[in-house]
């Protein structure tokens, strides 16, 4: 068994859940592969206490979320903006976002979550698309951009964010619904609609995102 297989392995068994297994999944609009959950849900519905524990401790790295997604989707189409830069992919999760980024030819991808397992699942999804990230272990690293999906709707809890967005000059941000930062002027740069994977009942089927840079950012001319 090779190491991946065997961080595959360890990444199935820390679902929690009997019916529920990892799939690697092709998505067509973001041009690389994941590792996404995939649950047979008539086989859990009959059980749920079980389901209840799983819901409280919720794999999120196993979703390629809307956001996620939507950033991903607009680095494929801009990748000038990832080329050659050390970029920082922050609430990693999965590690789509990163994982594109470094498709699109970025120097170097780092990838931070408070979550263990999502670094390790990164890991695995960077491996599967034959790209190298690195995790952050320590000190923030030195880098040209910073991307996040999904984080600013609590961007009061996020002291990290805050002083990471004020250092780094450049960002990019893909958010659904959210409370906008008193800190820094946001310019919404294009808007997207996609869904969240996998696709559980119609949970966040149909999700509008915007992708946002620092409205003085002077990448944003080269989107013109």
């Amino acid at each position: 068994m090779s190491e991946i297989e065997r961080w595959v392995e360890q990444l199935q068994l820390s679902l929690g859940l009997p019916s529920a297994r990892l799939s690697r999944r092709w998505l067509d609009s973001e041009l690389l592969a994941l590792w996404l959950l995939n649950v047979d849900v008539d086989a859990v519905s009959m059980k749920a206490q079980e389901v209840g524990r799983f819901w409280q401790s919720l794999p999120y790295w196993a979703f390629a979320w809307a956001g996620g997604r939507a950033l991903a989707q607009f680095i494929v189409s801009n990748p000038n903006l990832m080329a050659g830069k050390r970029v920082l992919d922050f609430g990693c999760g999965s590690g789509i976002v990163g994982i594109a980024a470094a498709l699109a030819g970025a120097k170097t991808v780092y990838v931070a979550d408070l979550d263990s397992h999502a670094l390790l699942a990164a890991q695995v999804n960077a491996a599967v698309n034959g790209v190298e990230i690195q995790i952050v272990d320590g000190d923030w690293p030195q880098v040209d951009l910073l991307l996040a999906s999904d984080v600013l709707y609590d961007i009061s809890s996020s002291a990290d964010l805050k002083a990471l967005m004020l250092d780094i000059p450049h960002w990019l941000l893909a958010e659904s619904r959210f409370v906008a930062p008193d800190f820094v002027e946001l310019r919404c740069l294009q808007a997207f609609e996609t869904s969240t994977l996998p696709a559980i009942g119609d949970f966040d089927e149909r999700v509008a995102v915007d992708i946002y840079c620092r409205r003085d950012d002077p990448l944003i001319p080269m989107l013109n």
